[in-house]
């Protein structure tokens, strides 16, 4: 039997694209993602859990109009690691270091770490 794959490729293009439905089916049905903000610091990240909440957050960064770009990845089995940077609309930018935890071809856990302008 073959082992599902993750396709960091194509994920890469609905991320930056923002393809909200393509980028959403990269992610299993009880992903949890988990942000570390200036604004939700260790004690009380900002966590969705399942991919109804991550779709819709999902929705809100595209209609939010800024530019997302993924860099720096590093890919092994069962994780991956990537650079982020979103372009805001007034010039500041948020710089994220992202680890996704991948099981049976998707992403079970995403915890991003965010330092913003």
């Amino acid at each position: 039997m073959t082992k599902p794959t993750f396709d960091f490729a194509a994920f890469k293009r609905a991320f930056e694209s923002q393809d909200v439905d393509a980028w959403l089916e990269f992610y299993a049905d009880n992903a949890e993602w988990v942000e570390y903000r200036h604004n939700a610091p260790p004690r009380a990240p900002n966590r969705m859990l399942g991919k109804a909440q991550i779709g819709d957050f999902l929705r809100r960064v595209k209609a939010s109009n800024i530019g997302l770009a993924i860099s720096d990845e590093v890919i092994a089995d069962g994780r991956a690691a990537f650079r982020v940077t979103a372009a805001l609309a007034n010039d500041k930018r948020v710089i994220e270091n992202v680890i996704i935890h991948i099981e049976g071809g998707k992403i079970t856990r995403q915890t991003d770490v965010e330092a913003w302008d």
